[in-house]
């Protein structure tokens, strides 16, 4: 897969984030995936009911790689800025660093597994 594609598809998780979106979530990452975002590990469709409720006013992506590649599976990281829309969500709001699993799975790529760490100044 070419890394603009892949690109492509990982804006494409944020941007159903962003719209709060779980049906469009759920069309790009798998309902067993293992998701752990800030210390809390559920499954792609635990956290698919997460995106119904997530507050993202706005994201930046930066220093996206591809870590590793073969012919099923992509795994990428990249550092990601968020911005929320209320000051009580400011937890979710910073900069984090992001890694994430693709794998093709019946000729559709789907997350396998996601992970985020904060970035402390």
């Amino acid at each position: 897969m070419d890394p603009n594609e892949i690109y492509a598809l990982e804006k494409s998780m944020w941007e159903s984030a962003k719209n709060r979106d779980p049906a469009a979530f759920l069309d790009l990452v798998s309902k067993d995936a293992v998701m752990v975002c800030g210390g809390y590990r559920c499954s792609g469709s635990e956290y698919a009911e997460i995106i119904a409720m997530f507050d993202c006013k706005s994201y930046s992506i930066e220093h996206f790689e591809i870590v590793d590649k073969d012919a099923s599976s992509i795994q990428v990281h990249y550092v990601i800025h968020l911005e929320v829309n209320n000051d009580e969500n400011k937890d979710l709001a910073g900069t984090f660093h992001i890694t994430t699993t693709w794998h093709n799975i019946e000729g559709t790529w789907k997350v396998v597994f996601n992970m985020d760490q904060r970035v402390f100044d």
